[in-house]
């Protein structure tokens, strides 16, 4: 049966087994490296991802007490049976004991009939707790936190702070919705100044909490925000959207106004109905950049292929536009099934070279990587093809893309690495991964001109051509770019300076049916 990757990244490194017919997942793999740094893949007893998640915690832990040299019957600590009789001393555990659902909790808060705030506070890195120290101890961290909370905004309305504010009663309610979640829902239509302090008292107190785990020794604890003033109807959604946002850009705090809201709602809904459109009417397009020969710049020995969507009015639309949202709706594949079919419909007409970019997300959805090699035998293109893996710095499973890149090079296909010293799992990447030729990072050519940049520049092309793989200089956007990107040593160059991305039709206007050399 064929197996996937989990897309949400809190499964990160889990993968789902799956029955082709009707797409029921029927196991689960986990992906990890072991003590001495060896990528492992296996199948783990599990019925839902969150088991799954729990056993990869588990085989995590016991990897780095490996490292450490502790011997394999180690456990984990337990929480202390006297800190956890006190706390059911002091208080009931109120806080997960609700069993009400999501929908349930924006029934509550859609009764209320006013302005009002709803905030979700989110506990960072809650799993770690729960795998290092117990689900009790978890538990009762969260319960602890409520309580927390509770005593905060109590001495924030004793010392007057809202009174000054004109609330004469600070009123609000604070849920247990989910795990680590809590849900703050404040009855008033604070000024985001106000709620912004009110957050930062809040973080601060639990950051400055003692949680004890034992006796004599404690943890601290962080937390990330996401609030939102909205109708109360979807409050609690947006509330969620904007703790999203917190997380994926590292903030503990993100706050979604009613208007900000309603703008992004337009321009979310116009890519999404920009998305579909595209994939209904068949109308994504390939635009082709040339990639030169560093000794001769007149013709591209290749193309290299990228996406376009076209807007309602007929304008070309841009990855930056809409590359994101379509992973996020799960639209990504569709678009990419497009784009695979007419880039090799113009390998198909025109005996040229071609460059196809593909992610670790497309290396793992097994129906495309059939349908892609299947394609490239049925019609002879292997060649004359290059495939560049993107986004190298998200590959978990070595393995996978290795046997991934070997049934392409069975066709004769070539393979490339995309921004190559833009992290360190680059490096990792061309020791591990059979590749042909890598692009050095974009970032660091355009910095060419600093004598540090280019140091490192020349150093990563010796160590590429040491290991006999090929380098490429993407933007080159000017001729004196163009000259220390050859002074260096560089095998192929590409940038808006030699030829921008059009439509094929513009390409063999300009340079004919056909590349030079193939790289």
């Amino acid at each position: 049966m064929p197996i996937r990757t989990i897309t949400d990244k809190h499964y990160k490194g889990v993968s789902e087994l799956y029955r082709k017919s009707d797409g029921k997942v029927t196991g689960y793999y986990v992906t990890y490296r072991d003590a001495d740094g060896k990528p492992i893949k296996k199948r783990v007893d599990a019925q839902t991802r969150d088991e799954a998640l729990l056993k990869l915690m588990e085989i995590k832990h016991q990897v780095d007490l490996d490292k450490k040299g502790t011997n394999m019957g180690a456990t984990l600590p337990q929480p202390d049976k006297k800190i956890l009789a006190d706390e059911n001393t002091k208080r009931p555990f109120s806080v997960i004991s609700s069993g009400r659902t999501m929908q349930d909790h924006q029934k509550m808060i859609s009764s209320y009939n006013d302005i009002a705030i709803v905030s979700l506070i989110d506990i960072v890195a809650f799993d770690d707790i729960n795998i290092l120290y117990g689900y009790e101890t978890g538990t009762r961290m969260v319960n602890e936190m409520q309580t927390l909370i509770e005593n905060t905004l109590k001495e924030m309305e004793t010392t007057g702070v809202f009174k000054k504010q004109g609330l004469e009663v600070f009123s609000y309610e604070l849920y247990h919705v989910y795990a680590d979640k809590l849900c703050l829902f404040i009855k008033h239509g604070l000024h985001h100044r106000l709620l912004e302090f009110v957050v930062k008292q809040l973080s601060d107190s639990i950051a400055n909490h003692k949680f004890f785990v034992s006796e004599d020794s404690h943890i601290h604890l962080n937390t990330t925000f996401g609030a939102t003033k909205a109708d109360s109807s979807v409050s609690l959604l947006y509330a969620e959207k904007a703790l999203q946002e917190a997380k994926r850009s590292r903030k503990n705090y993100v706050f979604y106004d009613s208007y900000s809201i309603q703008k992004n709602e337009h321009i979310v809904n116009k890519v999404y109905e920009t998305l579909l459109h595209n994939i209904k009417q068949e109308t994504v397009t390939p635009y082709f950049q040339g990639i030169f020969d560093a000794d001769n710049n007149s013709v591209p020995c290749k193309f290299e292929s990228l996406m376009r969507l076209m807007d309602d009015d007929g304008h070309v639309l841009s990855p930056a536009v809409f590359m994101d949202k379509s992973k996020e709706y799960r639209l990504y594949t569709q678009l990419m099934s497009q784009m695979i079919e007419k880039v090799f419909d113009v390998m198909d007409h025109c005996e040229v070279a071609m460059t196809l970019n593909l992610s670790y997300l497309d290396i793992n959805n097994s129906e495309l990587c059939n349908t892609l090699i299947q394609q490239i035998k049925q019609r002879n293109i292997g060649e004359r093809l290059t495939v560049e893996i993107v986004e190298s710095e998200q590959i978990e499973d070595i393995e996978q893309v290795n046997e991934f890149i070997f049934a392409l090079k069975k066709q004769g296909v070539l393979i490339a690495i995309d921004d190559f010293g833009s992290g360190f799992s680059n490096f990792d990447n061309i020791v591990h991964l059979d590749i042909d030729c890598v692009k050095l990072d974009g970032s660091l050519v355009s910095k060419i001109d600093d004598i540090k940049y280019r140091i490192i520049l020349e150093n990563m092309v010796k160590i590429c051509h040491d290991l006999g793989i090929k380098t490429i200089a993407e933007y080159i956007s000017d001729a004196h770019i163009m000259r220390l990107a050859k002074s260096i040593g560089v095998d192929y160059l590409q940038g808006y300076h030699l030829h921008k991305p059009e439509h094929w039709d513009n390409v063999t206007a300009t340079f004919g049916s056909k590349g030079d050399n193939i790289v």
